[in-house]
């Protein structure tokens, strides 16, 4: 009877974030337009399904940016991330400060 079950959802959308990830740290996978690409896709398919992206996923897009030294873009998902989880708010804060002393 369970494998009839509707497939239960998500809060969050995660699809290509962990991949994500995983590429970032290793060298040899290290392609961060394609890195941008994917997160991009994944935020577009969250916002499309009415839910939001993972935790985190914003951010990482904002470090991808970064060193491609596209700041403003940066920047713009970093609010992103704390407004939709005010509780990284220090934190990002803390990486705004950061951002700007370079």
């Amino acid at each position: 009877m369970a494998g009839c079950a509707p497939k239960q959802q998500t809060l969050y959308e995660w699809e290509g974030y962990q991949p994500s990830i995983y590429s970032y740290f290793v060298p040899s996978k290290h392609d961060v337009q394609a890195q941008i690409a994917t997160l991009e896709k994944t935020i577009e398919k969250a916002q499309a399904k009415g839910t939001r992206a993972a935790p985190g996923m914003h951010a990482h897009l904002a470090l991808l940016y970064f060193s491609l030294g596209r700041d403003e873009d940066g920047i713009g998902h970093l609010v992103t991330e704390k407004q939709l989880f005010p509780e990284s708010a220090t934190f990002i804060n803390f990486l705004i400060e950061k951002q700007g002393q370079f």
